[in-house]
């Protein structure tokens, strides 16, 4: 029987998804769990199911020589050694837009709690009177740096919602509500600022000092997509030096330090990655997942490919 390891736990009906397709399964803690996997079941492994994201240790590629492929239980593939998969001939895939929905409520959500101030109006004790005045989302400019999956769901919402939505994306794409503008445009006109886009070679802390410069609105600034686009240092620096008024995050870069004073300000909320957790988003993610290692096991390919194998 073909034999599936999910790195990170799956939802019950995942699971139950993945017996009754008719293939076993083994469960380790994570992607860095390699040393606790039996060398006697090295052999029987077709397939693995990447569930969060820490990088895939690379051993789990060379050690297991049946594996075909390492599907990720989401859109984001930065942690899996995807050169090294393709030369051992082994696909890699995602899920896209499995968990947009999830992301983008996340994002709206980040976004209304800075701009209505929740932080400074939270009540303390009873008969507490509001300290701090909010805004309206209504007429605001928001622009989204990528127009995937998640930008175009966080679009809609906020267009829905009566905001002005301007976009950037590295190629060209059409839209029938938002605007493509350049990105030293978009942080100039913006009042919300939200981050949808990959971490690659190219977009790796694109978002910069002198980027943040351009911004003549204080714009409220919120990242739920990778925390290597934009460093803690240069968030801080944007908040003291007044060019954002608020930061709303749900990743973040790996510098204790400016983390920690982020999270003493009170213009600052951030979560524990936590956007794409919710109970259908999961369900949705692991289903697809799942799909993927069933399509490259009984056809070759997944549904999903993200690297592109030379196998006759």
């Amino acid at each position: 029987m073909n034999k599936i390891l999910l790195l990170g736990d799956l939802v019950p009906q995942a699971k139950q998804k993945i017996s009754d397709l008719g293939y076993e399964f083994d469960i380790l803690p994570n992607a860095q769990s390699f040393e606790q996997l039996d060398p006697q079941e090295f052999s029987a492994y077709e397939g693995i199911i990447a569930r969060n994201i820490e990088p895939v240790d690379p051993r789990f590629i060379t050690k297991l020589p049946n594996l075909k492929i390492i599907a990720r239980n989401g859109a984001g593939t930065d942690n899996v050694p995807i050169e090294l998969a393709t030369e051992r001939n082994v696909w890699v895939s995602n899920t896209p837009g499995a968990n947009a929905q999830a992301v983008a409520e996340h994002a709206l959500s980040l976004a209304f709690y800075l701009l209505k101030d929740f932080g400074s109006n939270r009540m303390s004790k009873k008969n507490d009177l509001a300290t701090a005045v909010g805004a309206e989302l209504r007429g605001k400019t928001v622009g989204i740096v990528g127009w995937g999956f998640i930008g175009k769901r966080f679009a809609e919402l906020m267009s829905v919602l009566g905001a002005n939505v301007i976009f950037y994306n590295r190629s060209k794409r059409e839209s029938s509500f938002a605007k493509q503008v350049n990105l030293n445009e978009l942080f100039s006109v913006s009042d919300i600022i939200s981050l949808h886009i990959p971490v690659t070679p190219d977009t790796k802390y694109m978002i910069t000092d002198d980027l943040i410069k351009n911004t003549k609105k204080q714009p409220i600034l919120i990242n739920t997509s990778r925390g290597e686009l934009v460093k803690n240092a240069v968030l801080l620096k944007g908040l003291q030096q007044g060019l954002l008024s608020s930061v709303g995050l749900d990743i973040y870069d790996n510098d204790e330090a400016s983390l920690e004073k982020l999270l003493s300000l009170p213009n600052v909320i951030v979560t524990n990655h936590s956007a794409a957790l919710t109970a259908e988003s999961l369900a949705a993610m692991a289903l697809g997942a799942i799909n993927n290692v069933d399509a490259v096991i009984k056809n070759g390919k997944p549904l999903n490919p993200i690297n592109t194998l030379n196998i006759n």
